[in-house]
């Protein structure tokens, strides 16, 4: 029988895709986000030193702009692999691996940053929001605040991003191994069913 006319097959299979889909995504939003940031740092040290005359303030602002909302999309693209991860164990029966804590709070608390208590420089869990619910991803960060800054080594002041990458790449390299031996299994039995 071919692999898509069996639906346990064409589910794997497609958990199988949507990994391997957020694993590269992952890694291009990893990338993407070391450039910005390197290009951040070197702007704000020129900046500093008086090394580029043009350079203004604006700029260093748009540059972290830019990098918050890269982070964002790491912690986010992050997020959907490990759900991806989590769908690919169920259909095959496997235990799903460990959810990963920091990023879990990292995510809600940016889902839920709208809801937050907001100042120039922090969000804080919204006054009352025990009893609503609301801002509790907030407070699950160390500080229960989420600098609207970035900056450090940390992503939202809990992820490293050098390890989601590590990650994302370890996973890249496990599912393509188990695409190409699916695909050439596959591949088999077609051949022998002509």
């Amino acid at each position: 029988m071919a692999y898509f006319l069996d639906p346990q097959i064409g589910a794997l299979g497609a958990a199988q895709e949507f990994v391997q889909r957020w694993a590269e995504a992952v890694l291009r939003q990893a990338a993407r986000t070391r450039e910005v940031r390197k290009r951040t740092a070197a702007d704000e040290r020129a900046y500093d030193r008086h090394e580029v005359p043009s350079l203004d303030t604006w700029t260093l602002d748009a540059n972290q702009r830019e990098l918050w909302t890269e982070e964002h999309m790491l912690v986010w693209s992050a997020h959907q692999l490990e759900r991806w991860r989590a769908r690919l164990a169920k259909e095959r029966g496997e235990p799903a691996p460990q959810e990963n804590e920091a990023l879990k709070t990292a995510r809600d608390a940016l889902e839920h940053l709208d809801e937050a208590a907001l100042a120039m420089d922090a969000a804080t869990p919204p006054d009352g929001g025990e009893k609503k619910q609301k801002g509790r991803a907030l407070r699950k960060l160390p500080r229960q605040a989420m600098s609207l800054h970035v900056g450090g080594g940390k992503l939202f002041e809990v992820l490293d991003p050098e390890v989601i990458d590590r990650e994302a790449l370890a996973v890249v390299a496990s599912i393509e191994a188990e695409l190409n031996d699916w695909a050439a299994d596959q591949y088999a039995e077609l051949l022998r069913d002509r």
